[in-house]
């Protein structure tokens, strides 16, 4: 059984060509078989409905020892939250079943937390009277 990795990932909702940094090579060490292409999985996790998976061949943008960069897409997921996602290897450009022969096993999982564009925080000027001499008679 491979040692499964658990990452954090931020995705923006119905927004293509997203990049995702990943550490999928160190998951290589466990399966005998090798594979050429990735199956990229988002599934919702809170107040989950049916229709709310997102299965993907990502395409591979950088792919060695360090890290690897996958472009996504959240095109098709309007749903704003946190969903789980799931990457197996695989030997098939096309396949999007994690239970196809084609899928060698899965490489890392964790969270992802889906966004939409409305900024999160505001930025607040505030004015301070300097009235420290204010108060002193001269």
């Amino acid at each position: 059984m491979p040692a499964l990795f658990f990452e954090m990932i931020y995705l923006l909702a119905d927004t293509s060509n997203q990049n995702v940094y990943l550490t999928l090579d160190e998951a290589r060490q466990y399966y005998t078989t090798a594979f050429t292409h990735y199956l990229f999985i988002l599934t919702r996790k809170e107040n989950a409905t049916d229709g709310l998976d997102l299965a993907q061949v990502p395409v591979i943008v950088e792919d060695n020892q360090r890290y690897t960069q996958l472009t996504v897409t959240t095109a098709t997921l309007l749903s704003t939250g946190e969903y789980v996602y799931r990457v197996y290897g695989q030997n098939s450009s096309s396949n999007l079943n994690p239970d196809d022969a084609s899928v060698v096993g899965i490489l890392e999982f964790g969270t992802a937390t889906i966004k939409d564009n409305t900024p999160t925080f505001v930025s607040v000027t505030q004015n301070i009277i300097d009235d420290y001499r204010a108060g002193q008679e001269s």
